[in-house]
């Protein structure tokens, strides 16, 4: 377990090898995502579950890539059409 937000102890996601191999290959996530959980003790711990990283599209426009185990999302900015 490793200590992460505030305090709470952050487990890494174990069965996601080929994935953990792919984030030492390419850039540090700029965002981790974690999940609340309670260990076998009862207590708060957060269980290191995925990341966001940065991107710019080829036009120039910033988007990000959440990656949760084997799911893979595309976040982009919420613009007012107005």
């Amino acid at each position: 377990m490793e200590k992460g937000v505030g305090e709470m102890p952050v487990e890494k996601e174990e069965g996601h090898e080929e994935e953990k191999e792919e984030r030492v290959k390419g850039a540090k996530p700029d965002f981790r995502v974690l999940q609340p959980q309670v260990d076998k003790e009862g207590k708060q711990c957060l269980a290191d579950v995925g990341a966001l990283w940065k991107n710019v599209s080829k036009s120039g426009n910033e988007f990000y890539t959440l990656k949760i185990g084997k799911l893979r999302l595309l976040v982009f900015e919420n613009r007012d059409r107005e």
